[in-house]
Protein backbone atom coordinates (compact mmCIF):
# COMPACT_ATOMS: atom_id res chain seq x y z
CA UNK A 1 0.00 0.00 0.00
CA UNK A 2 1.26 3.75 -1.02
CA UNK A 3 2.57 5.19 2.16
CA UNK A 4 1.03 8.48 0.46
CA UNK A 5 -2.28 6.96 1.86
CA UNK A 6 -1.60 6.86 5.14
CA UNK A 7 -2.06 9.50 8.13
CA UNK A 8 1.78 8.84 9.29
CA UNK A 9 5.04 7.69 7.71
CA UNK A 10 7.47 5.34 8.77
CA UNK A 11 9.63 7.99 9.62
CA UNK A 12 7.31 9.61 12.12
CA UNK A 13 6.53 6.35 13.86
CA UNK A 14 9.90 5.83 14.34
CA UNK A 15 10.99 9.21 15.67
CA UNK A 16 7.69 9.03 18.27
CA UNK A 17 8.88 5.90 19.06
CA UNK A 18 12.46 6.19 19.85
CA UNK A 19 10.39 10.07 22.07
CA UNK A 20 8.85 8.71 25.04
CA UNK A 21 7.47 11.94 25.24
CA UNK A 22 5.69 11.20 22.00
CA UNK A 23 3.76 7.73 22.92
CA UNK A 24 0.77 9.68 23.73
CA UNK A 25 0.73 11.51 20.05
CA UNK A 26 1.55 8.21 18.49
CA UNK A 27 -1.48 6.68 20.50
CA UNK A 28 -3.42 9.33 19.37
CA UNK A 29 -2.04 9.44 15.77
CA UNK A 30 -2.53 5.13 15.29
CA UNK A 31 -5.93 5.14 16.79
CA UNK A 32 -7.08 7.15 13.75
CA UNK A 33 -5.41 4.53 11.17
CA UNK A 34 -7.56 1.55 10.18
CA UNK A 35 -6.19 -1.90 11.36
CA UNK A 36 -5.18 -2.53 7.60
CA UNK A 37 -3.11 0.60 7.46
CA UNK A 38 -1.52 0.17 10.50
CA UNK A 39 -0.31 -3.65 9.80
CA UNK A 40 1.41 -2.26 6.48
CA UNK A 41 3.18 -0.14 8.57
CA UNK A 42 4.31 -2.04 11.60
CA UNK A 43 5.34 -5.07 9.30
CA UNK A 44 8.33 -1.85 8.09
CA UNK A 45 9.67 -1.74 11.62
CA UNK A 46 12.54 -4.06 13.26
CA UNK A 47 11.18 -6.60 15.73
CA UNK A 48 11.50 -5.17 18.77
CA UNK A 49 9.53 -1.81 17.56
CA UNK A 50 6.94 -4.20 16.11
CA UNK A 51 6.51 -5.66 19.34
CA UNK A 52 6.66 -1.63 21.00
CA UNK A 53 3.64 -0.96 18.89
CA UNK A 54 1.60 -4.01 19.58
CA UNK A 55 2.28 -2.77 23.37
CA UNK A 56 0.63 0.69 22.84
CA UNK A 57 -2.85 -1.08 21.70
CA UNK A 58 -5.67 -2.49 23.56
CA UNK A 59 -6.54 -6.34 23.32
CA UNK A 60 -8.67 -5.97 20.92
CA UNK A 61 -6.63 -2.78 19.10
CA UNK A 62 -3.94 -5.36 18.72
CA UNK A 63 -6.04 -8.76 17.37
CA UNK A 64 -7.15 -6.54 14.53
CA UNK A 65 -4.07 -5.34 13.41
CA UNK A 66 -2.49 -9.02 13.92
CA UNK A 67 -4.84 -10.57 11.85
CA UNK A 68 -3.99 -8.34 9.03
CA UNK A 69 -0.09 -9.56 9.21
CA UNK A 70 1.06 -12.40 7.40
CA UNK A 71 1.43 -15.69 9.74
CA UNK A 72 5.68 -15.96 10.21
CA UNK A 73 5.35 -11.87 11.34
CA UNK A 74 1.96 -12.81 13.95
CA UNK A 75 4.26 -16.10 15.15
CA UNK A 76 7.42 -13.25 15.92
CA UNK A 77 5.33 -11.09 17.79
CA UNK A 78 3.10 -13.81 19.89
CA UNK A 79 6.57 -15.24 20.92
CA UNK A 80 7.29 -12.02 22.65
CA UNK A 81 3.90 -11.58 24.30
CA UNK A 82 2.66 -13.27 27.69
CA UNK A 83 -0.01 -16.03 27.80
CA UNK A 84 -2.10 -13.45 29.43
CA UNK A 85 -1.63 -10.85 26.62
CA UNK A 86 -2.51 -13.56 23.82
CA UNK A 87 -5.54 -14.45 25.81
CA UNK A 88 -6.75 -10.87 26.12
CA UNK A 89 -6.12 -10.47 22.48
CA UNK A 90 -8.19 -14.01 21.75
CA UNK A 91 -11.12 -13.06 23.69
CA UNK A 92 -11.32 -9.62 21.65
CA UNK A 93 -11.49 -11.46 18.29
CA UNK A 94 -14.09 -13.15 15.85
CA UNK A 95 -13.86 -16.43 16.53
CA UNK A 96 -12.40 -18.04 13.23
CA UNK A 97 -9.71 -15.18 13.45
CA UNK A 98 -9.39 -16.20 17.18
CA UNK A 99 -8.92 -19.94 16.04
CA UNK A 100 -6.29 -18.89 13.10
CA UNK A 101 -3.90 -17.01 15.66
CA UNK A 102 -4.93 -20.20 18.43
CA UNK A 103 -3.74 -22.55 15.74
CA UNK A 104 -0.26 -21.40 14.73
CA UNK A 105 0.51 -21.31 18.25
CA UNK A 106 3.08 -24.25 19.94
CA UNK A 107 1.37 -27.30 20.59
CA UNK A 108 2.52 -26.89 24.74
CA UNK A 109 1.47 -22.91 24.67
CA UNK A 110 -1.84 -23.49 23.46
CA UNK A 111 -3.06 -25.90 26.35
CA UNK A 112 -1.90 -23.31 28.63
CA UNK A 113 -3.36 -20.23 27.47
CA UNK A 114 -6.44 -22.30 25.97
CA UNK A 115 -7.28 -21.88 30.04
CA UNK A 116 -6.80 -18.59 30.17
CA UNK A 117 -9.57 -17.47 27.85
CA UNK A 118 -13.11 -16.48 28.68
CA UNK A 119 -14.89 -20.16 28.77
CA UNK A 120 -16.77 -19.54 25.88
CA UNK A 121 -13.89 -18.27 23.75
CA UNK A 122 -12.55 -21.95 24.74
CA UNK A 123 -15.63 -23.31 24.05
CA UNK A 124 -15.55 -21.69 20.33
CA UNK A 125 -11.94 -22.65 19.92
CA UNK A 126 -12.21 -25.93 20.52
CA UNK A 127 -15.12 -27.07 17.80
CA UNK A 128 -13.05 -24.65 14.81
CA UNK A 129 -10.31 -26.34 15.73
CA UNK A 130 -11.94 -30.17 15.01
CA UNK A 131 -12.36 -28.76 11.38
CA UNK A 132 -9.40 -28.88 8.75
CA UNK A 133 -8.17 -25.78 7.91
CA UNK A 134 -9.10 -25.32 4.25
CA UNK A 135 -12.49 -26.57 4.52
CA UNK A 136 -15.83 -24.57 5.33
CA UNK A 137 -15.76 -25.62 8.74
CA UNK A 138 -12.15 -24.01 9.45
CA UNK A 139 -12.84 -20.39 7.73
CA UNK A 140 -16.37 -19.86 9.15
CA UNK A 141 -17.26 -17.93 12.07
CA UNK A 142 -19.57 -18.90 14.67
CA UNK A 143 -20.86 -15.20 15.15
CA UNK A 144 -24.38 -14.95 12.99
CA UNK A 145 -27.92 -14.48 13.29
CA UNK A 146 -30.49 -16.85 12.99
CA UNK A 147 -34.22 -16.94 13.61
CA UNK A 148 -37.24 -19.64 13.91
CA UNK A 149 -39.09 -19.32 10.18
CA UNK A 150 -42.06 -18.79 12.53
CA UNK A 151 -41.03 -15.94 14.27
CA UNK A 152 -42.65 -12.56 13.39
CA UNK A 153 -40.05 -9.32 11.75
CA UNK A 154 -40.52 -7.91 15.08
CA UNK A 155 -38.92 -11.01 17.29
CA UNK A 156 -36.17 -11.07 14.25
CA UNK A 157 -35.14 -7.43 14.47
CA UNK A 158 -34.87 -7.98 18.70
CA UNK A 159 -32.47 -11.20 17.85
CA UNK A 160 -30.13 -8.55 15.72
CA UNK A 161 -30.20 -5.82 18.37
CA UNK A 162 -29.36 -8.76 21.15
CA UNK A 163 -26.15 -9.68 18.84
CA UNK A 164 -25.68 -6.33 17.30
CA UNK A 165 -21.99 -6.36 19.79
CA UNK A 166 -21.42 -9.98 18.44
CA UNK A 167 -21.98 -10.06 14.61
CA UNK A 168 -20.46 -7.52 12.57
CA UNK A 169 -20.86 -7.13 9.06
CA UNK A 170 -24.98 -8.10 8.73
CA UNK A 171 -26.61 -8.27 5.87
CA UNK A 172 -28.96 -11.47 5.89
CA UNK A 173 -30.56 -13.54 8.71
CA UNK A 174 -31.19 -17.20 8.11
CA UNK A 175 -34.65 -18.87 8.80
CA UNK A 176 -34.80 -21.99 10.53
CA UNK A 177 -36.83 -24.92 11.59
CA UNK A 178 -37.26 -26.22 14.99
CA UNK A 179 -34.47 -28.72 14.80
CA UNK A 180 -32.11 -25.34 13.21
CA UNK A 181 -32.03 -27.08 9.95
CA UNK A 182 -31.54 -24.09 7.59
CA UNK A 183 -35.14 -23.41 5.14
CA UNK A 184 -34.44 -19.69 4.11
CA UNK A 185 -32.64 -16.65 4.28
CA UNK A 186 -34.02 -12.72 4.42
CA UNK A 187 -32.32 -9.99 3.56
CA UNK A 188 -31.83 -7.35 6.11
CA UNK A 189 -33.92 -4.43 3.58
CA UNK A 190 -36.61 -7.00 3.65
CA UNK A 191 -36.84 -6.88 7.40
CA UNK A 192 -36.58 -3.27 7.35
CA UNK A 193 -39.70 -2.80 4.68
CA UNK A 194 -42.01 -5.47 5.78
CA UNK A 195 -44.44 -4.98 8.43
CA UNK A 196 -43.34 -6.24 12.26
CA UNK A 197 -46.16 -8.62 12.65
CA UNK A 198 -45.42 -10.41 9.35
CA UNK A 199 -43.84 -13.83 9.96
CA UNK A 200 -40.07 -14.47 8.80
CA UNK A 201 -41.31 -17.93 6.83
CA UNK A 202 -43.72 -15.74 4.66
CA UNK A 203 -40.91 -13.06 3.34
CA UNK A 204 -37.89 -15.88 3.27
CA UNK A 205 -36.22 -16.74 -0.09
CA UNK A 206 -36.38 -20.61 0.60
CA UNK A 207 -33.88 -21.36 -1.84
CA UNK A 208 -30.87 -19.77 -0.20
CA UNK A 209 -27.27 -21.67 -0.81
CA UNK A 210 -24.97 -23.11 1.70
CA UNK A 211 -21.67 -25.02 2.47
CA UNK A 212 -21.67 -27.63 4.00
CA UNK A 213 -18.90 -28.32 6.62
CA UNK A 214 -16.18 -30.63 5.44
CA UNK A 215 -16.38 -28.51 1.48
CA UNK A 216 -13.15 -27.70 0.67
CA UNK A 217 -12.58 -23.64 0.74
CA UNK A 218 -11.57 -23.75 -2.81
CA UNK A 219 -15.55 -24.46 -3.54
CA UNK A 220 -16.79 -22.67 -1.24
CA UNK A 221 -14.89 -19.32 -3.01
CA UNK A 222 -16.01 -20.89 -6.19
CA UNK A 223 -20.22 -20.89 -4.82
CA UNK A 224 -19.65 -16.92 -3.68
CA UNK A 225 -18.51 -16.14 -7.44
CA UNK A 226 -20.95 -18.13 -8.73
CA UNK A 227 -24.00 -16.45 -6.92
CA UNK A 228 -22.61 -13.04 -5.69
CA UNK A 229 -22.93 -14.18 -2.35
CA UNK A 230 -20.98 -11.77 0.66
CA UNK A 231 -21.98 -14.52 3.13
CA UNK A 232 -22.46 -18.09 3.33
CA UNK A 233 -23.79 -20.10 6.15
CA UNK A 234 -22.02 -23.05 6.99
CA UNK A 235 -24.69 -26.32 7.72
CA UNK A 236 -23.56 -29.82 8.85
CA UNK A 237 -24.17 -32.95 6.90
CA UNK A 238 -27.66 -32.96 8.71
CA UNK A 239 -28.15 -29.30 7.05
CA UNK A 240 -28.88 -27.64 10.66
CA UNK A 241 -26.50 -24.47 10.44
CA UNK A 242 -23.56 -23.86 12.42
CA UNK A 243 -21.97 -20.97 10.81
CA UNK A 244 -21.33 -18.35 8.05
CA UNK A 245 -18.34 -17.65 5.95
CA UNK A 246 -18.22 -13.97 5.55
CA UNK A 247 -16.98 -11.92 2.60
CA UNK A 248 -13.60 -10.77 3.99
CA UNK A 249 -12.97 -14.53 4.66
CA UNK A 250 -13.72 -15.37 1.13
CA UNK A 251 -11.39 -13.02 0.12
CA UNK A 252 -8.79 -14.35 1.65
CA UNK A 253 -9.40 -17.94 0.39
CA UNK A 254 -9.40 -16.84 -3.30
CA UNK A 255 -5.80 -14.82 -2.20
CA UNK A 256 -4.58 -17.75 -0.98
CA UNK A 257 -5.72 -20.14 -3.53
CA UNK A 258 -4.08 -17.65 -6.27
CA UNK A 259 -1.16 -17.30 -4.63
CA UNK A 260 -0.86 -20.86 -4.00
CA UNK A 261 -1.07 -21.51 -7.89
CA UNK A 262 1.33 -19.33 -8.47
CA UNK A 263 4.00 -20.56 -6.14
CA UNK A 264 3.24 -23.98 -7.15
CA UNK A 265 3.73 -23.04 -11.15
CA UNK A 266 6.94 -21.44 -9.94
CA UNK A 267 7.79 -24.51 -8.16
CA UNK A 268 8.37 -22.31 -4.73
CA UNK A 269 5.54 -24.02 -2.18
CA UNK A 270 5.77 -24.06 1.27
CA UNK A 271 6.24 -20.47 3.01
CA UNK A 272 5.02 -17.15 3.09
CA UNK A 273 6.78 -14.78 0.86
CA UNK A 274 7.81 -13.19 4.27
CA UNK A 275 9.14 -15.50 5.28
CA UNK A 276 13.05 -15.28 6.60
CA UNK A 277 14.78 -18.32 7.48
CA UNK A 278 17.05 -19.28 4.71
CA UNK A 279 16.88 -23.00 5.73
CA UNK A 280 12.85 -23.04 5.53
CA UNK A 281 13.10 -21.36 1.73
CA UNK A 282 16.16 -23.68 0.97
CA UNK A 283 14.28 -26.46 1.93
CA UNK A 284 10.93 -25.68 -0.35
CA UNK A 285 12.90 -24.96 -3.34
CA UNK A 286 15.46 -27.07 -3.76
CA UNK A 287 13.51 -29.99 -4.79
CA UNK A 288 12.16 -28.36 -7.70
CA UNK A 289 16.12 -27.49 -8.46
CA UNK A 290 16.94 -31.14 -8.17
CA UNK A 291 14.17 -32.09 -10.90
CA UNK A 292 15.43 -29.59 -13.11
CA UNK A 293 18.67 -30.55 -12.74
CA UNK A 294 17.92 -33.80 -13.69
CA UNK A 295 15.69 -32.77 -16.46
CA UNK A 296 18.75 -31.22 -17.74
CA UNK A 297 20.77 -33.97 -17.22
CA UNK A 298 18.56 -35.72 -19.53
CA UNK A 299 18.85 -33.08 -21.86
CA UNK A 300 22.45 -33.34 -21.98
CA UNK A 301 22.65 -37.16 -22.59
CA UNK A 302 20.15 -36.50 -25.55
CA UNK A 303 22.26 -33.68 -27.05
CA UNK A 304 25.14 -35.93 -26.78
CA UNK A 305 23.28 -38.76 -28.30
CA UNK A 306 22.90 -36.76 -31.50
CA UNK A 307 26.36 -35.08 -31.35
CA UNK A 308 27.29 -36.76 -35.13
CA UNK A 309 24.46 -34.67 -36.54
CA UNK A 310 25.39 -31.09 -34.28
CA UNK A 311 29.16 -31.53 -35.22
CA UNK A 312 28.23 -32.02 -38.90
CA UNK A 313 26.22 -29.65 -38.75
CA UNK A 314 27.52 -26.59 -35.87
CA UNK A 315 24.51 -24.67 -36.65
CA UNK A 316 21.92 -27.26 -35.18
CA UNK A 317 23.59 -25.61 -32.23
CA UNK A 318 22.53 -22.31 -32.94
CA UNK A 319 19.19 -22.72 -32.19
CA UNK A 320 18.41 -25.33 -29.89
CA UNK A 321 17.67 -22.45 -27.47
CA UNK A 322 15.32 -20.47 -29.54
CA UNK A 323 13.30 -23.90 -30.06
CA UNK A 324 13.32 -24.65 -26.42
CA UNK A 325 12.16 -20.92 -25.16
CA UNK A 326 9.30 -21.28 -27.94
CA UNK A 327 8.10 -24.95 -26.59
CA UNK A 328 8.41 -23.65 -22.79
CA UNK A 329 6.34 -20.56 -23.65
CA UNK A 330 4.18 -22.39 -25.26
CA UNK A 331 3.44 -24.90 -22.94
CA UNK A 332 3.12 -22.77 -20.00
CA UNK A 333 0.33 -20.34 -21.67
CA UNK A 334 -1.31 -23.29 -22.29
CA UNK A 335 -1.22 -25.14 -19.14
CA UNK A 336 -1.93 -21.50 -17.02
CA UNK A 337 -4.64 -20.62 -19.21
CA UNK A 338 -6.27 -24.22 -18.31
CA UNK A 339 -5.68 -24.20 -14.83
CA UNK A 340 -6.97 -20.64 -14.06
CA UNK A 341 -9.99 -22.01 -16.06
CA UNK A 342 -10.33 -24.84 -13.39
CA UNK A 343 -9.69 -22.72 -10.43
CA UNK A 344 -12.33 -20.27 -11.51
CA UNK A 345 -15.14 -23.15 -13.12
CA UNK A 346 -14.86 -21.13 -16.57
CA UNK A 347 -13.54 -24.33 -18.06
CA UNK A 348 -15.20 -28.10 -17.16
CA UNK A 349 -13.32 -31.11 -16.50
CA UNK A 350 -16.00 -32.38 -18.33
CA UNK A 351 -15.13 -31.04 -21.50
CA UNK A 352 -11.84 -31.55 -21.66
CA UNK A 353 -11.42 -32.93 -25.51
CA UNK A 354 -13.27 -29.51 -26.91
CA UNK A 355 -10.33 -27.61 -24.96
CA UNK A 356 -7.47 -29.71 -26.19
CA UNK A 357 -8.82 -29.49 -29.68
CA UNK A 358 -8.99 -25.65 -28.92
CA UNK A 359 -5.41 -25.45 -27.77
CA UNK A 360 -4.74 -28.04 -30.76
CA UNK A 361 -5.26 -25.66 -33.08
CA UNK A 362 -3.95 -22.53 -31.11
CA UNK A 363 -0.42 -24.42 -31.48
CA UNK A 364 -0.88 -25.17 -34.83
CA UNK A 365 -1.56 -21.98 -35.96
CA UNK A 366 1.20 -19.89 -33.72
CA UNK A 367 3.53 -22.97 -34.55
CA UNK A 368 3.24 -22.43 -38.07
CA UNK A 369 3.13 -18.80 -38.17
CA UNK A 370 6.34 -18.85 -36.00
CA UNK A 371 7.95 -21.89 -37.83
CA UNK A 372 7.61 -19.51 -41.26
CA UNK A 373 9.24 -17.23 -39.64
CA UNK A 374 12.23 -18.38 -38.76
CA UNK A 375 12.86 -21.18 -41.39
CA UNK A 376 13.18 -17.58 -43.48
CA UNK A 377 15.64 -16.05 -41.20
CA UNK A 378 17.64 -19.56 -40.94
CA UNK A 379 17.58 -19.62 -45.24
CA UNK A 380 18.77 -16.41 -45.74
CA UNK A 381 21.31 -16.40 -42.85
CA UNK A 382 22.80 -19.70 -43.51
CA UNK A 383 22.08 -19.27 -47.30
CA UNK A 384 20.02 -22.99 -46.91
CA UNK A 385 16.72 -23.34 -47.72
CA UNK A 386 16.83 -27.18 -47.04
CA UNK A 387 18.33 -26.12 -43.41
CA UNK A 388 15.71 -23.27 -43.13
CA UNK A 389 12.82 -25.32 -43.37
CA UNK A 390 14.16 -28.23 -41.42
CA UNK A 391 14.72 -26.03 -38.38
CA UNK A 392 11.38 -24.17 -39.18
CA UNK A 393 10.07 -27.70 -39.18
CA UNK A 394 10.89 -28.86 -36.08
CA UNK A 395 9.77 -25.80 -34.32
CA UNK A 396 6.58 -26.18 -35.90
CA UNK A 397 6.23 -30.08 -34.13
CA UNK A 398 7.81 -28.32 -31.07
CA UNK A 399 5.08 -26.05 -30.55
CA UNK A 400 2.37 -28.69 -31.43
CA UNK A 401 3.42 -30.92 -28.81
CA UNK A 402 4.42 -28.47 -26.18
CA UNK A 403 0.57 -26.27 -26.24
CA UNK A 404 -1.36 -29.88 -26.25
CA UNK A 405 1.21 -30.96 -23.76
CA UNK A 406 0.37 -28.01 -21.65
CA UNK A 407 -3.08 -28.28 -21.79
CA UNK A 408 -3.74 -32.02 -21.21
CA UNK A 409 -1.77 -32.46 -17.57
CA UNK A 410 -3.96 -29.83 -15.97
CA UNK A 411 -6.72 -32.04 -16.55
CA UNK A 412 -4.54 -35.33 -16.00
CA UNK A 413 -3.97 -33.98 -12.53
CA UNK A 414 -7.17 -32.42 -11.92
CA UNK A 415 -8.49 -36.24 -12.70
CA UNK A 416 -6.35 -38.16 -10.23
CA UNK A 417 -7.17 -34.96 -7.53
CA UNK A 418 -3.59 -33.17 -7.79
CA UNK A 419 -3.71 -30.04 -8.07
CA UNK A 420 -3.36 -28.68 -11.54
CA UNK A 421 -1.28 -26.06 -10.87
CA UNK A 422 1.37 -28.50 -10.49
CA UNK A 423 1.56 -29.10 -13.88
CA UNK A 424 2.82 -25.65 -14.68
CA UNK A 425 5.62 -26.11 -12.98
CA UNK A 426 9.41 -27.08 -13.11
CA UNK A 427 7.57 -30.81 -14.06
CA UNK A 428 5.96 -29.11 -16.81
CA UNK A 429 9.33 -27.11 -18.18
CA UNK A 430 11.42 -30.29 -17.79
CA UNK A 431 9.92 -32.24 -19.60
CA UNK A 432 8.84 -29.80 -22.42
CA UNK A 433 12.67 -29.19 -22.83
CA UNK A 434 13.43 -33.07 -22.67
CA UNK A 435 10.89 -34.07 -25.44
CA UNK A 436 11.05 -30.67 -27.01
CA UNK A 437 15.31 -31.41 -27.55
CA UNK A 438 13.96 -34.75 -28.71
CA UNK A 439 11.97 -34.10 -31.43
CA UNK A 440 13.66 -30.91 -32.50
CA UNK A 441 17.08 -32.75 -33.16
CA UNK A 442 15.48 -36.34 -34.79
CA UNK A 443 13.64 -33.84 -37.48
CA UNK A 444 16.91 -32.20 -38.24
CA UNK A 445 19.00 -35.11 -38.55
CA UNK A 446 16.03 -37.22 -40.68
CA UNK A 447 16.33 -34.03 -42.76
CA UNK A 448 20.46 -34.17 -42.95
CA UNK A 449 19.94 -38.00 -43.71
CA UNK A 450 17.88 -37.90 -46.28
CA UNK A 451 18.53 -37.19 -49.88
Amino acid sequence: MNQANHKITIDELKDMLEDEKGHNELKRHIAELHPADLADLVEQLEEDEMFEIIGLLTPEEAGNVLIEMPSSIQENIFNKLSDNKVAEILNELNSDDATDIFSGLPKERSQTIIDLVQPEVSEELKKLLGYETDTAGGIMTLEFVSVNENSTIKEAIETIRDKREKVQNLYYVWAVDESNKLVGVVPIKDLVLEPRSKKIKDIMHPGVISANVDMDQEEVAKIAKQYDLINIPVVDNQRRLIGRITNDDIIDVMEEEANEDISLMAGVIEYEISEVSPLKISKARLPWLFLGLVGGLLSAFIINYFHTSIEKILALSFFIPVVMAMGGNTGTQAATVVIRGLATGDISIVRTSKRLLTELWVALINGCMCGILLALVVAFWLSDVKFGIAVGTSLVAVILFSGSFGAFIPFLLQKLNIDPALAAGPFITTLNDIIGLLIYLSIITHFLVSP
